[in-house]
């Protein structure tokens, strides 16, 4: 590919994430908007307003025969995340899908496979880890802040989820998919284990018959231990993160998406007494975190390699997912089988 012009993107889903995707490649230079699909007329209008002359199509397979684009960023809904990005790669596109990329582990395998069979670059959607807050905790347990990790606690939540698709469970509604993803991508990124076994409890909601209120145990291969809070009861959202380890601790908290990071270190002078980071915000959240996202994404296609969060990290937090789910159904810790999969490094 040229790597003097930007790479022609198509966005598949056009509701409020695609709409925001838009917004964010025409802050970019690497990548420009040329065409959308959603089966909303509506809504493709709004996003061919945003990306301005684009060409517009009422579904994946219009837009791949017609366009010539060469990427696709998928926002969708969960339940066809994995259907659409599959779609994409056979199509000898390169893709940067949504959270979770799909319902199960098994589609994630799928995609997985078609990752190492179409050589094309693929980006799960973890945009949570471009926060400056958790680029800040990740700098700070790289640089052995707290030693070896004993645990992680987490608790993320967002209000009731009573209407459209993410409050039903047929579509991939819930909390747990939708922001309980990104907690387990954060635990797993920050230990850089295996999972070896997950115990939890899921309340369901009566009405929509969507998960309502989560709580797990993860053990990992290492001895550490995670432990996570997932609700769509809150007012408001919200999250937090503590990480303990042998030689200190780092708290991260919200004030809805204002974040500030507390850690003590015997490692770290500057940090032996307990000290406050406040993460400064001074544009949109959404700009501050898909902007370095979209930029690692356009740099690994005119590089020819994967970006830093693979189709592989997305496998495995819906491995986790999944034993999550079967915990609760079966009453009993669930083993993960450390299997040989083709991981996508």
């Amino acid at each position: 590919m040229d790597k003097q012009r930007p790479v022609r993107v198509g966005i598949v889903g056009c509701g409020y994430q695609g709409g925001i995707m838009a917004q964010a490649i025409g802050k970019t230079t690497s990548l420009q908007v040329i065409a959308c699909a959603d089966p909303d007329q509506t809504r493709t209008a709004q996003v061919a307003g945003m990306a301005g002359n684009i060409a517009v199509y009422s579904s994946i397979e219009e837009l791949l025969q017609e366009a010539t684009v060469d990427a696709v960023i998928i926002a969708t809904s969960h339940d066809v995340l994995y259907e659409t990005a599959l779609a994409a790669l056979r199509a000898g596109k390169h893709v940067l899908a949504e959270k979770p990329i799909g319902i199960d582990e098994k589609e994630a395998a799928q995609l997985e496979a078609a990752v190492l069979e179409t050589a094309g670059c693929f980006m799960a959607g973890y945009s949570f880890r471009y926060m400056a807050a958790f680029q800040k905790v990740h700098e700070l347990l790289k640089a052995d802040a707290v030693g070896d990790i004993l645990t992680i606690s987490g608790a993320i939540g967002v209000g009731p989820m009573s209407s459209g698709w993410r409050a039903n469970p047929e579509t991939g509604g819930g909390p747990l998919l939708y922001v309980g993803s990104h907690l387990v991508d954060l635990m797993l990124w920050y230990l850089q284990d295996d999972p070896i076994a997950v115990v939890a409890d899921v309340r369901y909601r009566a009405d929509t018959c969507a998960d309502e209120t989560t709580t797990f145990q993860i053990q990992f291969g290492r001895g550490a231990v995670a432990q996570g809070m997932v609700t769509q009861t809150a007012i408001g959202f919200f999250h937090n993160l503590d990480i303990h380890g042998r030689q200190g601790r780092i708290s991260l908290r919200s004030a809805g998406f204002h974040y500030t990071i507390e850690i003590v270190s015997s490692v770290l002078p500057a940090y032996a007494q307990p000290t406050t980071i406040h993460i400064p915000q001074m544009d949109d959240l959404r700009m501050l975190m898909h902007l370095p996202q979209l930029a690692e994404f356009a740099q690994a296609i005119q590089e020819r390699r994967q970006p830093a969060v693979t189709v592989t990290d997305g496998r495995r937090v819906l491995k986790v997912l999944d034993a999550i789910i079967k915990s609760d159904r079966t009453g009993e810790p669930v083993r993960l089988e450390q299997r040989r999969s083709h991981v996508i490094a």
